[in-house]
């Protein structure tokens, strides 16, 4: 989307004009399949949008049932030998939050879906190497959010954020399709021609297209670009046809519009891109995705609301032609759903159907609506993160829980100057999530008999799933464990809407997590959320801003609600009132380093012990990990001669990237094997299982000529005796760099 076409531009119910009905099948109703069926995304922001994707269907089909807390609502059908899935973004809810949100549901109701569309309008980059027009296409070949960065020495902001790549089958549809069009015109002319009959106000309109130069900005907020001084109007030749001209390369993408020619070109020549919109960057970390965008105006100051609809036309036809040049799997799911006489089918999916207001308020005692919607909270990784952190070494850790700044957190009288906020930062591998985890299970332990005090926790996980790593996972794993914790509180899931449409979108699960939190009266609820770093930089900022404000009205009313975050130095994200911890400044941390090498260093000479000891400390810098790394290599070199240690200490880099470089390069046996391994971790669709990646590197060894035969056969897989030896084969064939997590499902 152009996010210029955002709340005024289709608040006119005129605005936009719906598709005549699709093809119905010979019974004479809607064609009706299973939720499996469907293995196609087409997601978009803006109603217009969603009208030219229903234009482009060849058959509609009926809908389905829904999970229970899927808020988006769907329109079903096929294109060529797809079945697609569409949603559309909540009306003025735009952005890659709100997008990322829209997709998660979708998977869960869909769960075949692999793939998606990002399909819409957006806001050209003209220059001398693309000559974009108004209706052309852009078809994103990476993604860039431009948004997510630090401020730099002068002020600007410097992106960091890495680009994301389509999905390798999209890429290569892509690649299929433009080699078509080596051989012959892109099909969108005739595509339009057939499919907007009927919608003539999404065909090319009679309106000028205008560029204007860089410097010059819109001049007249009421009124359009008639106004405008056209002496400043960039010369451009005239093409010799008006059919769409396709263009592939980089897409940039935030949480804002871009209305300003020379910002435009600025960020275009830094990131190399051709297109600016706002959703696509939210929607790549949640589903395989490619980014369709039909260009409706310059993304400059001169906006032109004109051109949308037909621009948001020939994005919908590209995607149509693309579809017919995607790879199909084929299986046996395109047949009809069975009903159940008895609507009790849609709980044993865990799904609700449309009209499930009717199923939880009529079927269901109130008891039994709260049970529903306390379970879509959950989820399967829920407390994975937490569970993968190793306890805290003997002995250490403990200063924290006496230190002055956590003793006054934890004062009720002290809540008015800090708000409840206590913030614990150091720097990568200090040992924070083990601080956290440990300090959340000793105040578990304490409180755990009394009734009125309740401890949450959330641990973010970039390497996780969507929810493990998002400010959505974290508000409803807290309001799950408040609601399960204090379940008076769940009378706040009675809320008529609630039951309506579920409780697992992001503004709801905030508005219930509010409600209860200043629900708590004499009960207090101490919340632990860990990594913030790991989560996107935006999302992270917007969550702090909410529990500030949160924070602020439960100190007002007496409410004792505490929060302790932890965080690397970057992102630097500012707090009203609280207390700030830095990790590798503290004394105690420095003993509880010491204590951990007295304990694990394994050199037999005490005065070479202490002669090391002290070496290791002094470059450690305060980094635990780096600490744990070294104790192993010196151990290592111990054992086989122990002549070099001071040598070894002395190459060792300080750095704790270099280190794992160091560690990376030195040891060369079975490379091969750590190469694939990596590989597989990295690329892969989504997180393996131990079993899967054992296979997977068995496969690319095989193929290497480095294993014989056939791989294992396990009877029981998953029994914990053939866990145990695949999670000994990980960090083998890893070096110790992947790890086994502990949940149900064990994952790399």
């Amino acid at each position: 989307m152009d996010s210029d076409s955002c709340p005024e531009d289709h608040t006119d119910p005129g605005s936009y004009q719906l598709p005549k009905r699709q093809k119905i099948n010979h019974t004479g109703s809607l064609t009706l399949l299973r939720h499996d069926s469907y293995t196609v995304a087409w997601i978009c922001a803006l109603p217009l949008e969603r009208a030219a994707a229903l234009i482009m269907l060849d058959e509609e089909h009926a809908p389905l049932p829904i999970y229970l807390g899927d808020s988006n609502t769907y329109k079903l059908g096929n294109i060529k030998q797809h079945n697609v899935v569409i949603a559309c973004l909540p009306s003025d809810h735009y952005g890659t939050v709100n997008a990322a949100n829209v997709v998660t549901n979708l998977t869960r109701t869909f769960p075949e879906v692999k793939v998606g569309l990002m399909v819409g309008i957006g806001g050209g980059v003209p220059s001398k190497a693309n000559d974009i027009r108004l209706g052309d296409v852009v078809v994103g070949s990476r993604v860039v959010q431009y948004d997510l960065g630090k401020i730099i020495g002068d002020g600007e902001l410097q992106t960091t954020s890495w680009p994301k790549f389509p999905h390798q089958l999209l890429s290569t549809a892509v690649s299929a399709l433009r080699s078509e069009h080596e051989r012959g015109p892109s099909q969108i002319p005739l595509i339009l021609n057939q499919k907007l009959e009927g919608h003539s106000n999404y065909r090319r309109p009679k309106l000028p297209d205008r560029l204007f130069h860089t410097e010059y900005n819109h001049e007249f907020a009421d009124q359009d670009c008639d106004q405008c001084d056209q002496s400043k109007l960039v010369s451009r030749g005239r093409r010799v046809s008006n059919d769409t001209v396709i263009h592939y390369g980089p897409i940039a993408s935030a949480n804002q519009v871009m209305k300003s020619g020379a910002t435009r070109d600025h960020l275009a020549q830094q990131l190399k891109v051709m297109c600016f919109e706002m959703e696509a960057a939210g929607v790549m970390d949640t589903l395989p995705c490619l980014t369709i965008r039909g260009i409706c105006d310059y993304s400059d100051s001169h906006k032109s609301k004109g051109w949308q609809r037909y621009a948001a036309a020939t994005a919908a036809a590209y995607a149509r032609e693309l579809l017919g040049e995607l790879s199909t799997t084929k299986c046996d799911r395109n047949h009809p759903f069975e009903f159940n006489s008895s609507e009790s089918i849609f709980r044993s999916f865990n799904v609700l159907p449309y009209s499930c207001s009717y199923l939880i308020a009529n079927e269901n005692s109130p008891h039994e609506s709260r049970k529903l919607l306390l379970d879509s909270l959950n989820f399967g990784q829920i407390a994975s993160r937490k569970l993968n952190i190793k306890s805290a070494h003997p002995k250490t850790c403990r200063w924290f829980h006496e230190h002055p700044d956590y003793q006054a957190w934890l004062d009720p009288t002290r809540l008015v100057d800090h708000h409840g906020f206590l913030w614990v930062s150091g720097k990568p591998g200090a040992g924070k999530s083990t601080i956290m985890k440990s300090t959340y299970s000793d105040m578990k332990k304490r409180h755990n008999r009394r009734r009125n005090v309740l401890v949450a926790s959330f641990f973010f996980n970039a390497r996780g799933e969507y929810l493990e790593r998002s400010i959505l996972g974290m508000y409803r794993s807290l309001l799950f464990q408040l609601l399960k914790g204090y379940p008076s509180l769940q009378s706040v899931l009675d809320d008529s809407d609630v039951i309506s449409h579920g409780c697992t979108s992001l503004n709801v699960l905030k508005d219930l997590f509010s409600t209860a939190v200043l629900s708590l009266g004499e009960r207090s609820l101490t919340c632990f959320v860990d990594a913030l770093d790991e989560c996107d930089e935006q999302q992270a900022v917007d969550m702090v801003q909410y529990f500030e404000d949160l924070a602020e009205q439960s100190t007002s009313e007496n409410i004792l609600f505490k929060v302790c975050f932890s965080s690397r130095h970057y992102p630097y994200l500012t707090l009203k009132k609280g207390i700030r911890l830095t990790l590798e400044d503290q004394i105690g941390h420095s003993q509880d380093l010491e204590t951990y090498v007295t304990g694990r260093l394994q050199i037999q000479d005490p005065v070479l012990k202490a002669e090391l000891q002290t070496g290791l400390l002094d470059k450690a810098s305060g980094v635990f990990m780096w600490v744990v790394l070294v104790v192993d290599i010196l151990n290592k070199e111990e054992r086989r001669t122990g002549l070099y240690l001071r040598n070894r200490l002395d190459e060792i880099p300080s750095d704790l990237s270099d280190l794992f470089k160091d560690i990376l390069r030195r040891d060369n046996d079975n490379m091969e094997e750590l190469l694939l391994c990596v590989l597989w971790i990295l690329y892969a669709a989504y997180p393996l299982q131990p079993k899967e990646l054992y296979h997977a590197l068995w496969s690319g060894l095989a193929l290497k000529g480095r294993v014989k035969g056939r791989p294992m056969i396990f009877s029981d897989p998953d029994s914990s005796a053939n866990l145990g030896k695949f999670t000994r084969f990980v960090t083998s064939s890893s070096k110790g760099l992947a790890e086994v997590t502990t949940s149900e499902t064990p994952k790399v």
